[in-house]
């Protein structure tokens, strides 16, 4: 069967918008596996904590992620004790998106975390040295007290972050925690001063999944819309010769 030239169009258009986003074969994943925790409890106050992250994959062009839910973590996956809204910024403090993680165990829980989805949000590929604009950060809100926060989560021990996820800070060390101040989901500026695997604590309360999506050069993007525009023409062109 023959397709109108209308129709044509129409899916060209739908096939060149797969082509110049398309999701890469991932599902979601976490961006770092937990390891459990310590008895230890990290540090409590009323506001942010989470991390500093960087879409380390300056090598391969168009390697974007996106993130596509944000997690607290549950000790003991019997459900959270409080609601936690969590938020995803822009290294400048834009609120990029947030969601909250409602009490008890109605959100999803991966290894060790309960996870709710957002919008997703496109990161493009960052670059040494750091700081840098790409970088974002990822941060839950906590009380002081909270009970869902009496232990310090950490990662599987040996395993680094999911790539092309890297953690970062603001003075190149890697994966100090950030927090912030205060009632609500105040932006994370502060950070610790410790680096991940010391005795301090990283902030691991945190988690998000991502996937990974490629968006062609603009090279390629402007030759799929040349293309659309000649059939546009072509198709206007085809409809006058008609009717005269």
């Amino acid at each position: 069967m023959k397709l109108k030239h209308p129709t044509k169009i129409g899916c060209l258009w739908t096939l060149s918008m797969t082509l110049l986003i398309s999701p890469a074969a991932w599902a979601d994943t976490p961006a770092f596996i937990s390891g459990g925790s310590r008895t230890n409890q990290p540090p409590s106050f009323t506001g942010t904590k989470g991390g500093a992250y960087l879409n380390f994959s300056s090598l391969s062009s168009g390697n974007y992620i996106a993130v596509t839910q944000l997690g607290v973590f549950d000790q003991g996956g019997d459900g959270l004790v409080n609601a936690h809204a969590v938020g995803i910024w822009a290294a400048d403090g834009t609120l990029l998106a947030s969601t909250t993680i409602p009490a008890g165990t109605v959100a999803t829980l991966v290894d060790g975390y309960r996870y709710m989805p957002i919008s997703p949000v496109l990161i493009p590929p960052g670059a040494s040295p750091i700081p840098n604009p790409f970088r974002f950060l990822v941060a839950a809100e906590y009380s002081a007290g909270d009970v869902d926060d009496l232990v310090s989560p950490i990662r599987v021990f040996g395993s680094g972050y999911t790539q092309p996820v890297s953690a970062t800070s603001y003075d190149g060390s890697l994966s100090q925690g950030f927090y912030g101040l205060g009632a609500g989901l105040p932006f994370p500026s502060q950070h610790l001063p410790v680096p991940e695997g010391s005795s301090g604590p990283p902030f691991l309360e945190v988690n998000f999944q991502f996937n990974v999506v490629q968006v062609p050069e603009p090279a390629v993007s402007l030759l799929l819309a040349s293309g659309l525009l000649y059939l546009f023409l072509r198709q206007r062109r085809f409809s006058l010769n008609k009717r005269a």
